[in-house]
């Protein structure tokens, strides 16, 4: 699907959804308009633009991806979609980012990587290193901030079957891809990156190639440096998983990641420095769950992560781990969990609703709620490894 609008209007995205005869708006508010519908659908990935707007994509039941905008100041949601069909529902996961001119670029693994842009008015779609085999699972995607875009995914197999399961990586290069691989193994089936101020891309990522590890990679112009951040020898532990990547002020990595029922916090200084921050039920299923790891105006770290019957939020109250509830409805585990946060720490968390089937925002400011517990003081609270 092509939609133009003018050039004068490309920033303001709203000016090209209003024109689209595949337009429709769905929302509602729950009282003090904290939260609301976008739209049906069984993921969620979530950005905000530097002028306040509100950028989500997400999976329909009906096998589509639809992309969402709410403007700065507006209660209002503007959807259509951008790709007509991906032929089923499962692992498949859409991510949004967007550029220093609020233009959305959107990744989606369906088999093939699709690639989808707003440029010059209209949306484009290229397939990301075609007929190279099957891309599945999580992609990532992150762009420069002289617009360059760069992507990230999981290669399962090559075009005659072969297994292949290398994590890869491409950005382009004067209207070029370039694509390279990242690490072998069974690498990047789970993988977030963020691309810092000089352009180089960073990374993390899932490792099966001697049990469940997770490794952090760094390009520095000319070659990839991998180094593991926490490794398991065991695979069963799903160490790795559903990990979410920031780098802090000082340019240091941290991350967030599942090991079996352990959310943990990685920081790396001069080392890494890893903490269990929380628990979730033994009963979480790695594959629908999701962390969003976020950096607060003073530095500090904030996981958005769902789980059986709840969203939660944890957060660091001095020496502790606190964590409260945003979302606690039902019994199902809430899956496809997104969050980004404004430059007044106004917390944005969109996800599906497995009780009704809408993918929702939750809108609130930092420590608005006010059921923080500390963790089960039968489990360490606060466990530090270094690595």
């Amino acid at each position: 699907m092509t939609v133009h609008i003018p050039r004068s209007s490309s920033y303001l995205l709203l000016g090209m959804l209003v024109l689209a005869s595949a337009l429709y708006a769905l929302e509602t508010a729950d009282g003090g308009g904290r939260q609301q519908k976008i739209g049906r659908g069984v993921t969620s990935s979530i950005a905000r633009d530097r002028l306040g707007n509100l950028h989500v994509v997400y999976l329909a039941g009906d096998s589509k991806v639809y992309y969402a905008f709410r403007s700065a100041g507006s209660d209002r949601w503007f959807t259509l979609p951008v790709l007509e069909s991906v032929h089923s529902v499962q692992n498949i996961y859409p991510r949004i980012a967007v550029d220093q001119n609020g233009q959305p670029h959107i990744c989606v693994a369906t088999g093939e990587l699709q690639y989808i842009a707003m440029r010059d008015g209209k949306w484009v779609r290229q397939v990301i290193d075609p007929n190279s085999g099957t891309l599945s699972y999580h992609c990532s995607i992150a762009i420069a901030n002289d617009g360059t875009p760069h992507l990230t995914w999981y290669h399962e197999f090559l075009p005659g079957g072969k297994q292949f399961t290398h994590f890869r990586h491409a950005q382009l290069e004067n209207g070029v891809w370039m694509v390279r691989s990242v690490d072998g193994g069974i690498a990047g089936k789970w993988n977030s990156m963020v691309i810092d101020d000089k352009g180089l891309p960073h990374m993390s990522y899932s490792q099966w190639v001697s049990g469940g590890d997770l490794r952090y990679a760094a390009w520095d112009g000319q070659t990839w440096n991998v180094t593991d951040v926490d490794s398991s020898h065991n695979s069963s532990t799903y160490r790795g998983y559903d990990n979410s990547l920031v780098l802090a002020k000082d340019g240091n990595p941290r991350i967030s990641y599942f090991d079996d029922t352990k959310l943990k916090l990685a920081e790396h200084k001069e080392k890494w420095n890893i903490e269990t921050v929380a628990y979730v039920s033994t009963s979480y299923d790695h594959y629908l769950g999701s962390t969003a790891l976020l950096l607060d105006s003073h530095g500090s770290s904030h996981i958005i992560f769902g789980d059986y019957g709840a969203i939660r939020h944890a957060f660091r109250d001095g020496d502790k781990w606190q964590v409260e509830t945003i979302v606690a409805e039902g019994i199902q585990q809430y899956g496809n969990v997104d969050a980004v946060l404004g430059d007044d720490n106004i917390l944005y968390v969109t996800y599906p609703d497995p009780q009704d089937g809408f993918v929702k925002l939750i809108t609130m400011p930092l420590g608005a709620t006010k059921s923080a517990e500390q963790n089960d003081s039968s489990k360490p609270a606060h466990i530090v490894s270094d690595r």
